[in-house]
């Protein structure tokens, strides 16, 4: 029914067919308008499941401290369900799916954004798990929906070998994807065409809006291949085809994607994309902003949001950050830890009107796990009989919270406002941003990294927010970060280390100027003594250091 909706702003003809939840077709003038008029009111509803990052060495009796792996046996008892500091087990994941399909089993589809291989080094994922990771999810995903629902996959910086590299290829990379990840059972003839030149395609709905799932691992900051490439994969002449498209014929768009641009909002100096890339990214969807319904992202792990905001500061469209599934904590700079969630929108054509965020409480199932095992009488009784299926809970309505008509381009940016002036509304938001683990208060400074990188997209802009002087001397390249271990850039969690690297800047600073003053002290005193000692050194004998056995001291390198 697609090409169908594409002569809806001008139809002369006698008769008019269009799908709204079922194919109508209709030929007076009365019920042609009917007709629009229902699809301008065309309410929808779909799904968000980002960030999974299946652990397939997940072990109940694994070392916590390392992954929850089952190579390191610790003693201990990790849930069946999940630990913080660990990505997620596969019981995990079948419930997540699970409680999706209960609470909503026939959205209009599901939107799965990406990074479905775990964060671990022992080794690292190579594209066996990948694809096995990929293929497993892929197939409980197609079994949970009605065939009829679409579920469109993302790429995620995790999802290929080695982490974060996307290199600038065609089928012979990203055709693996189809075929030995299981996406071809996912995509239409039509989008793996598009999809096999670069990780990106459309999908247009029956409710006429168009999906545009865009590779943004390309353009990703750790991403060490394809950086000096104007346009990798040829991504940004297709976006911008498809979105001219899109204005053309009087469609709205919803792009959808893995790594936002911008900022992390925990730790406002760690950059997502490429500095070469990030601006002309934010610039075009900028010139294309009226055409835009919303953007939704993954990546953070996090529940944030972010404004594109024109040159003269004209808000052009919002992204939607949604929180993982997995809920690892990563134990550095803005790393926290997240209870699971998946996310239901409710869209029209033109708006999103409100999403429900829903989530696993991992801490109760946690702590009744444990009050299980220690209570029970059987001595019998295993780690691994967490039979009864935790209850994935709404944890807050965003429209209802934050006293919202709907989520449009023009309320989230009083939203922003609100959240600037209010600190209590602020708090809230800030544990939601958790999805609902608890850090704490987010005094001035925390506050300070969060208004910024949502308002604030691009380098200049966001030093400006934070109070810096010079942009490019505190926010963070890959360069920089790789001096710290290719490792500690692998993923944007680790890559909080901004934070950690202005502070050992700082340090290292200070010391030199301790040692400065040392030096100085030093060499004072050793010119007093000298002065002291040069009418006894005139009757020192003079060395002949050019003798042959002076040539026998070992040269220092």
């Amino acid at each position: 029914m697609t090409a169908l909706w594409r002569h809806l702003g001008g139809v002369t003809s006698s008769l008019l067919c269009v799908t709204i939840g079922v194919a109508v077709c209709v030929s007076s003038p009365q019920e042609r308008t009917s007709l629009l008029q229902q699809r301008e009111t065309y309410q929808g509803k779909f799904w968000q499941i980002t960030d999974i990052h299946w652990d397939q060495k997940y072990s109940e009796d694994g070392d916590s401290a390392k992954m929850c792996h089952r190579a390191y046996q610790s003693g201990g008892h990790n849930s069946k369900w999940g630990n913080y500091n660990c990505d997620s087990p596969w019981p995990l994941v079948k419930s997540a799916i699970q409680a999706m399909v209960d609470i909503e089993a026939r959205p209009d589809f599901v939107l799965w954004t990406g990074d479905n291989a775990p964060h671990t080094d022992d080794p690292e994922p190579n594209f066996s798990v990948i694809f096995s990771s990929l293929s497993n999810i892929t197939g409980e995903l197609r079994t949970a929906f009605h065939p009829s629902i679409p579920v469109l996959p993302v790429l995620g910086n995790h999802d290929a070998f080695p982490k974060n590299d996307y290199p600038v290829a065609g089928k012979e990379f990203y055709g693996k994807y189809l075929t030995e990840g299981g996406w071809a059972a996912l995509l239409p003839a039509e989008a793996q065409q598009e999809f096999v030149n670069g990780g990106y395609y459309s999908y247009t709905l029956d409710s006429g809006v168009m999906i545009l799932v865009v590779n943004t691992n390309l353009y990703y900051a750790f991403n060490t291949l394809g950086t000096d490439v104007p346009d990798p994969c040829g991504q940004f002449a297709w976006l911008r085809s498809k979105l001219q498209l899109a204005q053309d014929e009087k469609l709205k768009v919803i792009i959808t994607a893995h790594a936002p641009p911008g900022y992390f909002e925990r730790e406002a100096l760690v950059p997502f994309f490429n500095d070469s890339y990030n601006s002309a990214y934010v610039d075009l969807l900028n010139d294309f902003g009226g055409v835009i319904l919303v953007q939704i992202y993954g990546h953070e792990h996090t529940d944030s949001f972010k404004l594109f905001s024109g040159p003269k500061g004209e808000i052009e469209s919002v992204a939607l950050l949604a929180p993982s599934v997995t809920p690892w904590h990563a134990s550095v700079f803005g790393g926290t830890a997240i209870n699971p969630s998946v996310r239901l929108y409710h869209y029209t054509r033109s708006e999103v009107l409100d999403y429900f965020q829903y989530h696993l409480n991992l801490s109760q199932v946690i702590s009744s796990s444990d009050s299980t095992l220690n209570t029970t009488a059987d001595s019998s009784l295993e780690a691994g009989n967490e039979t009864e299926i935790p209850k994935w809970e709404l944890f807050y309505q965003a429209r209802e919270t934050y006293g919202l008509s709907s989520l449009s381009t023009i309320n989230m940016a009083s939203l922003y406002k609100q959240l600037e002036s209010n600190n209590t509304l602020f708090q809230k938001y800030y544990l939601f941003n958790s999805a609902g683990y608890n850090n704490g208060v987010c005094d001035s400074s925390c506050k300070k990294n969060h208004i910024c990188a949502i308002a604030y997209l691009k380098i200049d802009d966001v030093v400006h927010c934070m109070h810096f002087k010079s942009p490019r001397s505190h926010t963070l390249s890959y360069e920089h970060l790789s001096k710290f271990g290719k490792e500690l850039a692998g993923n944007f969690h680790k890559s909080n280390a901004s934070q950690l690297i202005i502070t050992l800047v700082v340090v290292s600073m200070a010391l030199t100027v301790v040692l400065a003053v040392v030096l100085a002290v030093m060499l004072i005193m050793v010119v007093i003594k000298r002065s002291r000692m040069v009418p006894a050194e005139r009757s020192f004998p003079i060395l002949d250091l050019s003798k042959p056995h002076w040539q026998n001291y070992r040269k220092l390198p």
